[in-house]
């Protein structure tokens, strides 16, 4: 492997570590704003509703963060696991 082989594996491994801490940022910050906007509605709008309003809110949360986890980590598999950039 000459120099400028062992750049280019350097280069590709770098920039595929940026990749994945960017997409890995990505994913702590949604869930993390997610549950911001959530906790915020609930402590100020839902905390004196009835016990029923309240379960549906909770279950409403929790899809949305499913989707929101999902969504995100198949980002970061995607970089993880894919061809790397060039």
């Amino acid at each position: 492997m000459t120099t400028d082989d062992a750049s280019l594996v350097s280069d590709a491994r770098t920039a595929k570590r940026a990749a994945m801490r960017r997409a890995t940022l990505h994913l702590v910050l949604g869930v993390g704003l997610l549950d911001t906007v959530a906790m915020l509605g609930y402590y100020y709008i839902i905390q004196n509703a009835e016990p029923k309003t309240k379960m549906l809110f909770t279950a409403i949360w929790t899809v949305l963060t499913v989707i929101v986890v999902m969504t995100l980590l198949r980002r970061v598999r995607k970089v993880r696991y894919g061809p790397p950039p060039r």
